[in-house]
């Protein structure tokens, strides 16, 4: 078994004339990738040789990419590194992608789906459910992991789609 690979962001551009790359993490908040060593842009690996945290996300300079041609070609690819490299999660903290499987229940108690994928959507995430109905993280109001449930706060008409 390889290793447990999460999608933490995506390139947004080249970064001056020596092929660093600016990554834009998907949790704006996140910390920890500044001490990854590897990182995998589509299916390809990379030695991560400097990552700095800046304002806008992360200035990665990675091994075999050296000038600006090299780095613009990656923009735009997904960024996903080794979870075991990310620092541990506190309590009650969890990834957006161990929430594929749980089921997704509405305050009163109904089950309204299965995540079945996240789908990325400007600023948020969206859980996308078997049967096609997005709810976005925002509306998340609890995760219970050993029930494997998460309730969320569903307006009106979120659900209607698939009834």
């Amino acid at each position: 078994m390889g290793a447990a690979l999460l999608a933490v962001g995506r390139v947004a551009r080249a970064h001056g004339l020596r092929g660093r790359v600016l990554v834009t993490p998907y949790n704006p908040g996140s910390e920890g990738l500044e001490r990854v060593r590897r990182m995998w842009l589509e299916e390809r690996e990379f030695v991560v040789e400097r990552a700095e945290h800046v304002n806008l996300g992360y200035l990665v300079a990675l091994r075999g990419v050296t000038d600006r041609d090299q780095a613009d070609a990656l923009r735009g690819q997904e960024v996903r590194v080794d979870r075991a490299e990310l620092p541990p999660l506190d309590d009650g903290e969890m990834y957006a992608i161990d929430l594929i499987g749980f089921a997704v229940v509405d305050a009163q108690g109904t089950v309204r789906g299965e995540v079945e994928d996240l789908e990325e959507a400007g600023a948020q995430d969206l859980l996308k459910l078997k049967g096609g109905a997005l709810v976005p993280l925002g509306l998340v109001k609890e995760v219970d992991s050993a029930a494997r449930r998460i309730v969320v706060e569903a307006p009106p008409g979120l659900f209607e789609l698939e009834e």
